[in-house]
């Protein structure tokens, strides 16, 4: 989906409104769009799988059921304490200048004066009863701890998680299949994560 960039005048929580916007469409249009909306799911990379973590989110408290939510490396926390994780500190400069872009994304993502915690899924009360989360971490990312956190909080709220990490990929790895020796093995697993949600 092409959700709004941020900007100042766009702020993190309109591009989470497109992303429920367009599955409540695709679901309300279920026949249009030729879709079994009881086989549903989500997929983002980056802040695209911020935007997914939060549409399964809203999902699950509107009644709809999700059968699977794929995350891949996920940044799931612009609050204050966003680069407090080892890998933003390992992962800062080397292999790309993520903290400068990082830090310019946390702003927009949430202006002074709103709710970081409000579209920071790591910090949600409660994360029962989501859709099972395939969450995916390129080991050489500053985002990467995220990732790992967000599993370990789906796990403790009894959400069937797997946390598969791919050592040496980078961020947006998934897609630079050419570039990327890992990418293809990640995509497979995707794949087969989906199929099997969604085919049973």
């Amino acid at each position: 989906m092409e959700h709004r960039l941020l900007a100042p005048a766009d702020p993190l929580a309109h591009a989470a409104d497109d992303g429920w916007d367009v599955l409540d469409h695709v679901l309300r249009h279920a026949a249009r769009w030729g879709v079994d909306p009881a086989r549903t799911a989500v997929f983002g990379e980056s802040c695209g799988a911020l935007i997914a973590a939060l549409t399964a989110v809203r999902a699950r408290d509107a009644g709809v059921r999700l059968r699977a939510q794929v995350l891949v490396n996920p940044v799931v926390d612009v609050t204050g304490g966003m680069f407090d994780y080892p890998s933003m500190a390992e992962y800062a400069y080397q292999p790309s200048r993520a903290e400068p872009l990082l830090r310019l994304f946390q702003r927009l993502a949430a202006p002074s004066g709103r709710d970081a915690r409000a579209v920071s899924p790591l910090y949600a009360d409660d994360l029962g009863g989501l859709a099972p989360a395939l969450v995916v971490v390129p080991t050489q990312d500053a985002v990467a701890d995220h990732g790992r956190r967000y599993a370990e909080r789906l796990f403790d709220a009894g959400v069937p998680v797997r946390l598969t990490e791919y050592p040496g990929a980078k961020h947006a790895f998934l897609t630079l299949p050419g570039l990327e020796p890992q990418a293809e093995a990640a995509r497979a697993e995707i794949f087969a994560f989906l199929d099997a949600a969604l085919g049973a």
